[in-house]
């Protein structure tokens, strides 16, 4: 992280369904990390149930992995139960 804020920053956007679109989420947090100044942005896009297993989550599983290894200085969600529906599923130190 710059002493200003975020330098680069993730985007998770999920949808349950394939008639569902994730683009006013991934639009939502693109205008918000603009405010924020933020340049390297990376998105991270699935249609999966929220209740799904994360082992049947691929892209939630790669959103991890890259947050593990310091790849973000921030990751922006349109609302926290993109990620979940049921509670927090894994744990990054």
């Amino acid at each position: 992280m710059s002493e200003n804020g975020p330098s680069d920053a993730a985007i998770y956007a999920r949808v349950s369904t394939s008639d569902q679109d994730v683009s006013r989420q991934l639009d939502e947090a693109h205008e918000h990390l603009e405010r924020l100044g933020v340049k390297d942005i990376e998105e991270y896009p699935e249609i999966v149930s929220g209740a799904a297993d994360t082992d049947t989550r691929e892209v939630y599983n790669r959103l991890l992995n890259d947050v593990k290894t310091g790849q973000f200085d921030l990751v922006v969600v349109h609302e926290i139960s993109r990620l979940s529906r049921l509670g927090p599923t894994d744990t990054v130190s």
